[in-house]
Formats: C-alpha cells, sequence, structure tokens
C-alpha cells in the first residue's frame, strides 16, 4: 500500500489502496500508518474488493504531529455538522471531516478503531441515500430470505445468533445489519464484518421484529409502532440534523411497512431457530 504525503487528498484513490465492499458500497482506503494494513485486511477480509472495484467513497488517515497512546477504552464518535453541509467526527484518538456528499473522509488520528469508526458512519450515509439503514441487530438468513431482530444490549441478540448457527443456519450480523430497498418493492440485507468475520450471500428482507425471553418459543405478531420504538433507537443516525433525522425516521416508515413485524418470544434451545425457520421457510 502506499503511503500518504502530506497535503490536501488527490483527486481519486491512489495505486494499491485497500478497498473494502459493504452493502454494495465500495470504499478505498489510503493509510500513512502502512503498518494499519494487515490488522484491516484481518478485520475486513472477507469485505475487501479486488483493486479494479471502483470506489464509491475514500477515507485518507493521517498521522496526528505528535502521536499519543492509544485510548484505553473506546468511545462512539461525536458528530457535528461543519461548515458548507460537511460532517466533524471527533473520537478517541482521532478527528475527520467528511465531505458534504460524505464520499471523502480526511482523517487524523491512529489506529484500526478510527478507521473502522469512520467508515461505519460513512457507511450509515450511503444507506440513508437509498432509502436504507444501519441497523445495531441480528440478521438470521434461510434460503435467501431474512428476518432481523433488534433490542438493547441484553435483548437476546447474540444468543439468538448463536442458536441459529447452531442449527446450522447463516447469519447474516450480529452486530451492524444494513437494510435497503430495492426496485421492486423489496428490501434487502446485507452483513458486515462486526461480530461475523464471514461473508454471506445479500438476503431479502421478509420480517423485522424484536426480541422476548420465556420457556417457551413461540412467533408473536406485533404492530409496526411497537417494533419502530426499538427499530428507532438501534439504527444508526447517518447525520444529527433535521435532515439526517428525517431519513432515518422515513426509511424505518417504509421498511416496516413493506415487511413483516413481530415479536420472537425464545427459550434458550433449538426450539428458537426452530421457529424462525418455519416463518423463514
Amino acid at each position: 500500500m502506499r503511503a500518504v504525503t502530506g497535503g490536501g487528498p488527490s483527486p481519486g484513490p491512489r495505486d494499491g489502496a485497500l478497498r473494502i465492499t459493504l452493502a454494495g458500497w465500495t470504499v478505498a482506503l489510503e493509510l500513512e500508518e502502512e503498518a494499519l494494513a494487515g490488522p484491516l485486511r484481518r478485520v475486513f477480509g472477507a469485505f475487501l474488493a479486488p483493486e479494479a472495484v471502483a470506489a464509491d467513497a475514500r477515507l485518507v488517515m493521517r498521522m496526528p504531529s505528535v502521536p499519543s497512546a492509544p485510548p484505553a477504552v473506546q468511545e462512539l464518535p461525536r458528530l457535528e455538522p461543519g461548515d458548507s453541509g460537511t460532517l466533524r467526527v471527533e473520537g478517541a484518538g482521532y478527528s475527520a471531516l467528511l465531505s458534504a456528499d460524505r464520499r471523502h473522509a480526511d482523517v487524523t488520528g491512529s489506529g484500526r478503531f478510527a478507521v473502522e469508526n469512520l467508515i461505519k458512519v460513512m457507511l450509515a450515509s450511503a444507506l440513508a441515500k437509498r432509502g436504507g439503514l444501519l441497523v445495531h441487530g441480528v440478521g438470521l438468513v434461510h434460503e435467501g430470505r431474512a428476518a432481523l431482530f433488534v433490542g438493547h444490549s441484553g435483548a437476546g441478540k447474540s444468543t439468538l445468533g448463536g442458536l441459529w448457527r447452531e442449527a446450522g443456519g447463516e447469519v447474516l450480523a450480529d452486530e451492524l445489519v444494513a437494510v435497503w430497498p430495492v426496485a421492486n418493492g423489496e428490501w434487502r440485507v446485507a452483513g458486515t464484518p462486526w461480530n461475523v468475520p464471514i461473508r454471506t450471500a445479500e438476503a431479502t428482507l421478509v420480517a423485522l421484529g424484536t426480541l422476548g425471553w420465556d420457556a417457551a418459543s413461540r412467533w408473536e405478531a406485533q404492530g409496526a409502532g411497537e417494533v419502530a420504538r426499538v427499530l428507532l433507537l438501534n439504527a444508526l443516525l447517518p447525520e444529527p440534523t433535521p435532515a439526517g433525522r428525517g431519513a432515518l425516521i422515513g426509511a424505518a416508515g417504509r421498511v416496516l411497512s413493506s415487511v413483516e413485524t413481530a415479536r420472537l418470544v425464545f427459550a434458550r434451545d433449538a426450539s428458537a431457530a426452530g421457529v424462525v425457520r418455519s416463518r423463514l421457510a
């Protein structure tokens, strides 16, 4: 990978720039800290794209003028509107400026977490432009059809994902799931590398729901309004502006009016996977 030199960003990705494709969106990385290439290849291994793939966005990361120790605790990035439609992103050990079209990020910092967090912000913005969302949840796939479940920490997302894997099912993602509409009125979902390093094929979203615990697993109908309250708490806001909030609420409303909404109440055993599989069959 070629190192980034001083001065402003180049007009396009440099030869050899690392490329990553998530949900059909490709970002090219130009890293001054060349030692980052190895860790990033391990994190994004199944999502790396060939150099021949055209990039939709570019992230340029330069080392800070005064090196600092990596933060002991990672924190969520802070987003703030900048001048002329730009977006400022601040986090532990890094700062970034995203262009008004969100296709260019100039980052000062070090470490892979800065890169990962900026990619999440840029991906959320790219999905919003398509009318989609980046959602904290667990996506389960059966024969090309998917169910996405959302909930607070401890609601059972990771447990459900584990039970689904044990039953031989495919898990799209167990942290961030990309969701977006397509021309035929359907919604597509795709996984990301966080918590599920393998890449599963995109699927058609047919159900979106919440989770609950009980001794007997069952699938319950749940109103779109009830699911919306949980979904909006677990979707990444593309930017802290009225337009960003409007895009988030609009996308949530459209997807919930297009797919089945439900509540999966499940036990910590194989019956949970059986209930989901029967609904996706």
